[in-house]
């Protein structure tokens, strides 16, 4: 039998599901946005140039560590993969076929910068969840977890710059 409490709950839970589903429309949303003024508004080229400028006398290899080092910075202001991927890749393909860095090496630089910080910043809401869940302080997972990131950080320097020389494609 349905009681008055069941339905509120069921109704409760609903609704909890819908606004997490709408928060990450509305960022994908704001993201695609940033994204049209970007292009229509021709800034994209214009940061593309401006960045191409200021990386362009380092070696290839150090622009991809560069690159990656931006991209996990730029996860703590939007947290969301797909967000990333929309406003930061029209920017990191340009800037690589300006440079000399093959598109797929940027792509690795994307994957590296946005994926290890994905387990670091208190700003993503799925992964301070994970954390309340475990009961783990988000203070008492930095301490134990950075010395696992600053390894993997150093191999994807490593791994970024050989896919570098090798001109991975």
């Amino acid at each position: 039998m349905i009681t008055g409490l069941n339905v509120s709950k069921i109704a409760e839970t609903f609704n909890d599901g819908f606004k997490t589903i709408l928060l990450g429309a509305m960022v994908i949303g704001f993201a695609r946005a940033v994204s049209v003024i970007l292009e229509d508004g021709q800034i994209l080229d214009t940061i593309v140039n401006g960045t191409s400028q200021v990386v362009s006398a380092m070696p290839g290899a150090l622009t991809a560590v560069f690159m990656m080092i931006v991209q996990g910075g730029f996860n703590f202001l939007v947290p969301s993969g797909s967000g990333q991927a929309v406003i930061t890749m029209p920017i990191m393909s340009g800037l690589s076929d300006l440079v000399g860095i093959t598109r797929q090496t940027a792509v690795l630089a994307f994957q590296f910068g946005d994926g290890f910080a994905n387990i670091l910043y208190p700003t993503s809401g799925y992964f301070m969840a994970t954390l309340a869940i475990a009961k783990v302080g988000w203070d008492k997972w930095v301490k134990f977890i950075w010395p696992l990131l600053f390894v993997w950080y150093l191999l994807a320097v490593v791994f970024l710059m050989i896919a570098q020389y090798m001109n991975f494609a």
